[in-house]
């Protein structure tokens, strides 16, 4: 009897120790915004694990939005994934989106775009959403010159006038993906949306062995010759300098 009533007070005890430490592992703070360089909205395939422009979805593609905390030092950028729900959106997003961030695109392209947004900690994020039809499509990568993925970066695609015919913005992993029409011949880079305060970028990039300037009209950098439905790779990353942590960059070449 006093056996059973020794184990009946160890087993008691333990499970109260158990209970105690929330099942052997303590809570996890959610991250605070505040400790990341920047927070951003993604787009993740769901056929896959990598980003995808949330400015180029294409149609029947199912992807999820999820909020995304960017912490860098001098060599290295992390991506940390922040627990949210609550997804809602404002315009034509052209799909279905559903409060966990799930999201499929309508089968035929609305022709207008929309944003979806999530409040987290008191602050709210939004970002720009349309569904594309895939005439030739680019892919490739933006990176930093120390080979960290950079984002909020737009890679516009021009014609033979320097118009404007498509644009696409680098995601958080450093993926570029983004329908063009075949008259696109030239690409440059917009700096305009990159985050308040970035100190990491001059209005320069390196393509294929040149430097092109943004601030010298027509210094635009050539693209291969695109064919509809079918997918060309950039001939090498797009890179761009950091103005802090590395040499300036030399004058421009290519143009």
């Amino acid at each position: 009897m006093k056996k059973q009533l020794f184990l009946w007070i160890a087993a008691v005890t333990i499970l109260l120790v158990i209970t105690a430490c929330g099942g052997g592992g303590a809570s996890v703070a959610p991250p605070n915004p505040g400790s990341f360089v920047s927070v951003r909205i993604e787009a993740i395939l769901t056929a896959g694990s990598s980003s995808v422009d949330a400015s180029n979805i294409f149609p029947n593609e199912a992807v999820t939005f999820r909020l995304t905390g960017i912490g860098q030092n001098d060599t290295t950028q992390t991506r940390v994934t922040i627990p949210t729900t609550g997804w809602t959106s404002t315009g034509t997003i052209g799909g279905t989106l559903s409060t966990n961030g799930s999201f499929v695109a309508n089968d035929t392209p609305p022709g207008s775009s929309g944003t979806v947004k999530i409040t987290y900690d008191g602050s709210n994020y939004s970002l720009l959403t349309r569904i594309v039809q895939p005439e030739a499509i680019l892919k490739g990568k933006g990176r930093l010159t120390d080979g960290r993925p950079t984002a909020k970066i737009t890679i516009q695609a021009l014609n033979s006038s320097g118009n404007v015919v498509a644009f696409g913005n680098v995601a958080a992993d450093g993926t570029i993906r983004m329908s063009v029409p075949t008259n696109a011949t030239r690409i440059t880079a917009d700096f305009s949306g990159v985050d308040p305060g970035a100190t990491f970028y001059v209005r320069q990039f390196f393509y294929n062995t040149k430097d092109y300037s943004t601030l010298i009209s027509g210094c635009t950098a050539p693209l291969p010759a695109l064919t509809n439905g079918v997918t060309t790779i950039l001939l090498s990353d797009i890179v761009f300098y950091q103005n802090s942590g590395g040499p300036p960059p030399p004058p421009p070449s290519g143009c």
